[in-house]
């Protein structure tokens, strides 16, 4: 058992977990909990370290198993180090390192979706799921965006990161990969402003979606990179939604219009 904070295992766990620029360098990121270890398990993604406190459930116990047979080196820590390493008040008892493969850009696109200088971790990571559940094919963050392998953002990702591949880069290399697709991707950039309806969009055609800042909505780098605003529209009296319910609606829209008969 680990017992000491100074331990080589702990600290590395910890810099990832802490640092942007760790999970960059090791190309490595933290989970937490039994839901992703699975996630994890299903995916081809390597786990090379995982740690678990004695409240870990039988559940959890049978994952460990099944790591352990794909050579992932296991440590028990005190639930006290657990809890202080934990990003969730009543962890599960379980976290892991997992390594981080580089992301393909599919070769043919269709639907994708552009995260334009989203801040906060939580939102970003729910945009992640809404996207997986909607079937995306990609996903671009622009350069202002926040980590996408954030602990909060994994977490709220609920597993997205293992299906879709993410991208972040400049406006003008996201652009270059979407005018450079055989069938090039129009640009609707979500927009309370826009004078074009979403309900008299036609999403049939290669899309890309973009939902820009939650308090301000698309940078410029964002506005660069728009064909055509798109506003929802909200007979209520609330003037603008939450990034990610109005990501949600745009690519529902979308998926809505493409299995129409």
């Amino acid at each position: 058992m680990i017992t000491s904070d100074k331990n080589p295992k702990i600290q590395r766990v910890r810099a990832l977990i802490e640092r942007s620029k760790e999970r960059k360098k090791q190309a490595a990121f933290v989970i937490e909990g039994v839901r992703l270890m699975e996630e994890t398990l299903l995916s081809s993604w390597k786990t090379d370290l995982i740690l678990i406190s004695d409240n870990l459930s039988t559940r959890g116990m049978s994952l460990v198993d099944q790591f352990r047979e794909k050579d992932a080196a296991v440590e028990e820590i005190p639930l006290a180090m657990m809890q202080k390493l934990a990003d969730t008040e009543t962890p599960q008892g379980i976290l892991a390192v997992v390594n981080q493969p580089s992301p393909q850009i599919p070769q043919t696109m269709d639907f994708v979706l552009i995260c334009d200088g989203i801040r906060d971790p939580g939102n970003l990571g729910t945009l992640l799921r809404t996207a997986d559940a909607a079937n995306v094919q990609a996903v671009f963050l622009t350069a202002g965006t926040t980590d996408p392998f954030a602990p909060k953002v994994v977490r709220s990702g609920m597993g997205a990161h293992f299906h879709i591949p993410i991208f972040k880069m400049e406006g003008e290399e996201i652009k270059t990969i979407l005018t450079n697709q055989q069938t090039p991707l129009k640009v609707y950039a979500a927009s309370a402003d826009a004078n074009q309806s979403l309900w008299e969009t036609d999403l049939k055609q290669p899309s890309a979606i973009l939902v820009g800042n939650e308090a301000f909505g698309p940078t410029q780098a964002g506005k660069s990179l728009a064909d055509q605003g798109i506003s929802i529209p909200m007979p209520g009296k609330s003037e603008s939604l939450n990034a990610a319910i109005a990501a949600s609606i745009l690519l529902f829209e979308v998926v809505r219009q493409r299995q129409k008969k």
